[in-house]
């Protein structure tokens, strides 16, 4: 037996059922309803114009014939709003101008040299033409000699040369800009975006137009620097007269970076979608039609001349996004249960049905929310299907599943989404403790309750009115009562068609007045009496480890169907003469092997769910038959195989408890006086007997497990064999205890 924790990180149950031998049912389910939720995204996903009205080209400035309406809902890309908005966006594109801080220190070194000659000639006190001279031959055609010769007699030439310093910084910082004539037209012409390079300050800075001071305004910015630093009109003269000699042009425009801005502007405009309703008229008949409506119905008909394949491939991407996800939830890693062919095939239809409801609903009826989508799709009805042939928990996930389909119907609604996983959870609450038919119905009427105010709550902030809010009541409680009493009519027709244990078949199959039970009462009833005892040991054990009691109890009823064709052969059914002290130990060897062939052939006639017809054929798993064995040992050396069942052995949890109630009930009526303490030792020995011969190891059975089986075998059996006090006799009730002696 495998006692190790579960693998949380083994492959889930899914693949490894792809791989099994049902891969043809398994992968044709999912297939089918995979392509069939495609197809019906791409075309019932995509919008029409109502069949029989004709769609021929109509003639602007007319008056229209007919009305032309949309039956679908029908969504298309109006190319021209969408370039209207992709060239809005691109007048929003400021121009780029690089400010190049190399060249603007060029300028300040250049001005520095021409400071240091004259502080220096200066200092020397040459004359007026000496200093000119001088100047003109280290900065030839800087000044004319008229300019220099000012320069010369100011009285103070390092206050003139500090000040222009000051001045050609600030502007050279600020940038002295080269607007090209051309090129700017498909931007922005009230601002420009200055990137500063070779700089510490990387930050862009945004430039009104208006104040970028080129070379030709360039006299008017160093008045204003002269102005605001308040300098005096000759000391003024003389500093924008060198400022001017010495500034250069250092912010240029980028074509290439502002190229780029534009393109990555016209890439983020947003398409514009427009949108026709159902039943909307694209074209009114009698009115004069328009160059706007002439568009529209160009566009609709472009729309459904072209496969949209956005839809297409967002649609198969969640189409993947949906089996990945049933796949991670429904495997046995989170389920604890392997999922059979009937589970792939309900999950994989239902999930389409309701695919495919939602699209419907969604794209040609005009619903005042998308929460009526999640209330007309059939997520209660499936999900009430699933919880009854496939179990709670597996329900519980598969309601994820189905709340995701509703996402992909609805244009990712999140209150119709939490409608469908609400809800379906709700119904799933609803049927726990179903055990008949009618089980349903109370379960439907409880279930359309809370749909009806779980409708209620999430269509409150749509809808407006008494009456609205009394629709919304409405529907959601007919959904849910629909939801829950469709069942009554489907399931018999599934469990027929499926041949799977829900909970209905399988009390169905406990009654002990079916026939199959009846004629094994007459037949063996030893036998029956046995099989009664074991079902009852195998329900109340499996209701303490957690697994299907009722499974287990049909399971053990029906375990030894076999020996209704030869019952004198088991021990059981024998009155003090047994058959086989006749015979040799490999004919009776033979005989009592088959009855698990011939049970597991009536067991198919009869038409049993397939779980029950394997335990039927694993409660003996491949275990030696040991008392035939131990005879023919005595006599000649024989084969074990020989004498052993033909196996497999137990498949699944309620498997295994039945083959251990099994023994347990078999060898308890050999205790002469069956305690509880001496039951529990017994029971015991017989678990790590079973456990040693590797008998239990496909069964996930924990040692945990055994041992709450073994305590729940003991109090049952015991209370089954209890003691009784022994009555007087006949005689002695009759003639008391003097007159009975005397009779002796």
């Amino acid at each position: 037996m495998n006692t190790s924790e579960r693998r949380v990180f083994a492959v889930p149950a899914f693949f490894a059922a792809l791989a099994s031998p049902g891969l043809r049912v398994r992968s044709s389910a999912i297939g089918l309803s995979f392509i069939g939720s495609l197809a019906a995204m791409i075309l019932l996903g995509s919008g029409s114009i109502a069949p029989g009205t004709p769609i021929e080209a109509v003639s602007v400035g007319k008056v229209a014939e007919r009305d032309i309406v949309a039956d679908r809902r029908i969504s298309y890309l109006d190319e021209k709003a969408t370039k209207l908005r992709a060239e809005a966006e691109a007048r929003l594109v400021l121009p780029v101008f690089e400010l190049d801080a190399r060249v603007s220190q060029t300028a300040l070194d250049r001005f520095e040299s021409f400071r240091k000659l004259v502080a220096s000639l200066a200092s020397g006190k040459l004359p007026p033409d000496s200093m000119t001279l001088r100047v003109q031959s280290a900065f030839p055609g800087l000044f004319s000699k008229a300019e220099l010769a000012e320069f010369v007699r100011f009285p103070n030439p390092e206050q003139l040369l500090g000040e222009s310093d000051t001045v050609l910084r600030h502007l050279l910082a600020r940038g002295i800009w080269s607007i090209p004539a051309n090129g700017l037209e498909p931007y922005n012409s009230d601002y420009f975006r200055l990137m500063r390079r070779g700089s510490s300050s990387g930050d862009p800075q945004e430039v009104p137009a208006g104040t970028a001071t080129t070379m030709a305004g360039l006299p008017r910015a160093v008045a204003d620097e002269t102005l605001t630093r308040g300098l005096s009109r000759p000391l003024a003269s003389l500093v924008a007269l060198v400022v001017q000699r010495f500034a250069v042009e250092n912010a240029w425009f980028s074509a290439d970076a502002s190229e780029r801005n534009l393109d990555s502007a016209k890439k983020r405009a947003e398409p514009v979608i427009r949108v026709i309703a159902p039943g909307e008229k694209i074209i009114r008949k009698g009115t004069v039609v328009s160059e706007a409506d002439a568009d529209r119905l160009d566009a609709a008909r472009l729309a459904l001349s072209r496969p949209d394949w956005g839809r297409i491939l967002g649609g198969a991407g969640m189409l993947v996004t949906i089996l990945l996800l049933g796949l991670l939830l429904l495997g046995k890693e989170v389920t604890g249960k392997e999922p059979g062919n009937d589970d792939v095939m309900i999950a994989s239809i239902g999930a389409f049905v309701c695919l495919l409801a939602g699209i419907v609903s969604t794209r040609w009826l005009d619903l005042p929310s998308p929460v009526y989508v999640a209330m007309l799709l059939p997520s209660s009805l499936v999900i009430v299907m699933v919880a009854v042939l496939s179990g709670q928990r597996f329900a519980s996930l598969y309601a994820v599943v189905l709340a995701v389909c509703t996402l992909a119907a609805t244009d990712f609604d999140a209150r119709a989404a939490a409608f469908t996983l609400i809800s379906a959870n709700a119904a799933i609450f609803s049927v726990r403790r179903v055990e008949s038919r009618m089980d349903l119905v109370r379960s439907g009427l409880t279930l359309g309750l809370l749909e009806a105010m779980l409708a209620l709550v999430l269509t409150a902030s749509s809808v407006s009115g008494f009456r609205d809010l009394a629709e919304a009541f409405l529907w959601g409680g007919l959904a849910g009562f629909t939801g829950a009493l469709l069942p009554l009519s489907l399931l018999p027709v599934l469990e027929l068609a499926l041949n799977t244990p829900t909970r209905f078949r399988l009390i169905e199959l406990s009654d002990l007045n079916a026939p199959a039970m009846k004629r094994l009462l007459a037949t063996a009833p030893g036998t029956y009496s046995h099989s009664v005892a074991v079902g009852h040991l195998a329900e109340a054990a499996c209701r303490e480890i957690g697994a299907d009691p009722l499974l287990a109890r049909v399971g053990g009823y029906y375990h030894d169907l076999g020996k209704s064709e030869q019952p004198e052969y088991f021990s059981e059914n024998q009155a003090g003469y047994n058959r086989h002290d006749d015979i040799n130990p490999r004919l009776s060897v033979t005989v009592i092997r088959s009855h698990v062939k011939l049970g597991v052939e009536k067991a198919r006639v009869l038409g049993l769910p397939e779980e029950v017809v394997d335990i039927i054929a694993e409660h003996h798993g491949n275990g030696i038959i040991s008392f035939f064995y131990d005879r023919a040992n005595r006599e000649d050396e024989v084969a074990a195989e020989d004498f052993s069942y033909p196996g497999p052995t137990p498949g699944s949890r309620e498997a295994g408890v039945v083959m251990l109630a099994d023994s347990a009930e078999a060898a308890s009526r050999s205790l002469k006086k069956p305690t509880p303490g001496r039951l529990e030792g017994l029971i015991g020995e017989l678990i790590l007997d079973r456990v040693r011969q590797s008998q239990l190891d496909r069964c996930d059975l924990t040692f945990r497990d055994l041992d709450t089986i073994k305590s729940s075998f003991a109090r049952t059996l015991a209370g089954q064999l209890h003691a009784r006090i022994e009555y007087p006799r006949v005689s002695e009730q009759r003639f008391g205890d003097n007159k009975a002696r005397e009779l002796r």
